[in-house]
């Protein structure tokens, strides 16, 4: 098993699908999908690949860079012409302003695992703690904690994730957790901090199914895809988060607040995986009645530009573009 073979299937046991790289040939697929903008130049500097083509765009990556050669790589992904379907309103926004026609799969809430078993008893609060990762916004995170333990030292504060060492405060480390494990730290605490700086965190959503309260970074782009009146927007300051945490503590003593948190959550991701199968068999269908060229052609005058317009994974050979990242979020 190939190290990249060894993270899917740790990061996703459930799946069975054979994996192959794409260098050994895929022979038998009838389509591709790119899931991140490296994948997405893959596809489109191959000629060996099935012509039905899309792009499942999870989150708007040009942000996940300072401007510079990789922030445009991640933005020249979506002028390539692929069918792109993008997750959730923020995404396809931003996708729509390069000009692209997407299909939108809206948010939804692993409801199955994520629920509510406690409606009373709670106390304390948790963050996903990401440090290698800026748009998660750990340091921010932990400067918030520091200032609400200054304001609340009775209060217990959680952290689960990746280790994380220098905390001058006292804080319970959970390190990486099940989803099962993490669905029940959400039913002992009152809430915690769910940041995000690019497409809003699952957390916010998972922790309101299991009645805990997320405070959020405040931003348009992230309320786009979330509506719940228990969760707590703040701004992205220090200060402006500790009174988040500090607002969902005063208000815990109203016992209905954990059911009216998880009332109103997504159930589920089948509105989501109707979108994606919908528009994988509607793409198929376009490829098996137009020839390659006229496909090519359809698929450029939906995006806007040419399929393989600015493909600069063509011209840095040097650039690895295999895929193989590690899941983004291990609970």
């Amino acid at each position: 098993m190939t190290r990249r073979e060894a993270v899917i299937r740790n990061g996703w046991p459930w799946l069975s699908a054979k994996v192959a790289n794409v260098d050994d040939g895929l022979d038998g697929i009838d389509a591709v999908i790119a899931s991140s903008w490296e994948s997405a130049h893959v596809i489109a500097s191959r000629s060996d690949l099935p012509p039905a083509r899309l792009y499942f765009v999870q989150d708007y990556e040009p942000y996940f860079y300072p401007r510079g050669s990789l922030y445009t790589y991640a933005e020249d992904s979506y002028r390539f012409g692929l069918r792109t379907i993008a997750l959730g309103n923020m995404v396809a926004a931003l996708v729509q302003n390069e000009g692209v026609t997407v299909d939108v799969a809206p948010f939804g809430c692993d409801t199955e695992t994520y629920s509510l078993h406690n409606v009373a008893g709670r106390s304390g609060v948790v963050f996903y703690a990401k440090p290698g990762n800026d748009r998660r916004g750990y340091e921010l995170g932990k400067a918030t904690l520091q200032l609400f333990h200054q304001k609340h030292p009775e209060v217990d504060i959680h952290i689960y994730g990746d280790p994380v060492a220098d905390w001058e405060i006292p804080v319970i480390r959970h390190g990486r957790l099940t989803p099962d494990e993490l669905n029940d730290l959400y039913n002992e605490t009152i809430g915690g901090l769910a940041l995000s700086f690019t497409n809003i965190s699952l957390v916010a959503e998972e922790m309101l199914a299991a009645g805990a309260r997320p405070v959020i970074n405040d931003s348009s782009l992230a309320r786009a895809d979330l509506e719940n009146t228990q969760a707590v927007w703040a701004v992205p300051t220090p200060g402006g988060l500790a009174e988040g945490l500090a607002q969902i503590v005063r208000q815990s003593v109203d016992a209905a607040r954990p059911a009216d948190a998880a009332r109103h959550v997504r159930r589920g991701w089948g509105k989501a995986q109707q979108v994606v199968a919908d528009v994988v068999r509607d793409e198929l269908s376009r490829a098996e009645h137009l020839s390659g060229d006229e496909y090519h052609s359809g698929r450029a005058a939906t995006a806007g530009t040419n399929p393989m317009a600015g493909n600069s994974a063509a011209h840095h050979p040097n650039l690895d573009l295999r895929g193989g990242r590690e899941p983004s979020r291990t609970a």
